[in-house]
């Protein structure tokens, strides 16, 4: 499993270069302006397009996006579906298990902000959340779904565009003061090791024990 890992990274290289930059980038500035300062800074950037497009753009991180696609595989390839669902069923329970166990206690920031008597930007007509804030949830279904993609690919030069549709898509959670960035980095950071660590694992069992369901779907047979 380790050298099938390994070997998903070198064959994906522009995807998880491109993922590391985005990743440590994040790191740094959260250690150089700290959690609160950060957002307060990206929360005062507005643009009525931006504004505008935002609200919906988000909706591309819901599970209901990764389950769309998930559906499609099964009509072509069970052993794709299979490892889909795997892969997004478990994404989907880390981040609950973080944000409804490990984390239950952590603010989004409109409640956060507002225990601290300071006021902060809202789109009109966003209905903004209070509780289980960290890990994001649709940073890492997006960041799951795109990994995914990146990988199964034969074309590799589209892991660079795939990496920058993520970024934008889980951007959008801040952008509606929906989550802190760290929020959305550690959910990134979820959604691409669950999807790296569970398609090194199946691909590496496929390998052992090749079966005639593999190459079929529901319009393959």
């Amino acid at each position: 499993m380790r050298l099938q890992f390994l070997q998903l990274i070198s064959a994906n290289r522009p995807f998880y270069l491109a993922y590391a930059a985005f990743l440590m980038s994040g790191l740094l500035f959260l250690a150089a302006l700290g959690k609160e300062p950060l957002f307060l800074e990206m929360n005062r950037w507005q643009h009525p397009i931006a504004d505008g497009v935002a609200p919906w753009l988000t909706h591309l991180g819901d599970g209901l996006f990764a389950l769309a696609f998930l559906l499609v595989f099964l009509l072509f390839n069970y052993r794709l579906a299979l490892t889909a669902l795997l892969c997004f069923g478990a994404v989907l329970l880390l981040t609950q298990t973080g944000k409804l166990l490990l984390f239950e206690d952590a603010l989004r920031p409109f409640a956060y902000f507002q225990a601290k008597g300071v006021n902060i930007r809202i789109i009109e007509g966003v209905k903004v959340h209070a509780h289980n804030s960290f890990p994001s949830g649709h940073a890492a279904s997006v960041f799951a779904l795109f990994s995914f993609f990146a990988l199964r690919l034969k074309e590799k030069r589209w892991g660079l565009p795939l990496l920058l549709a993520a970024v934008l898509i889980a951007y959008t959670r801040v952008h509606i003061a929906q989550h802190f960035y760290g929020d959305v980095l550690a959910g990134s950071l979820l959604g691409i090791l669950t999807v790296l660590t569970i398609t090194a694992a199946l691909d590496a069992f496929y390998l052992r024990h090749p079966a005639a369901w593999h190459r079929k779907g529901l319009l393959i047979k």
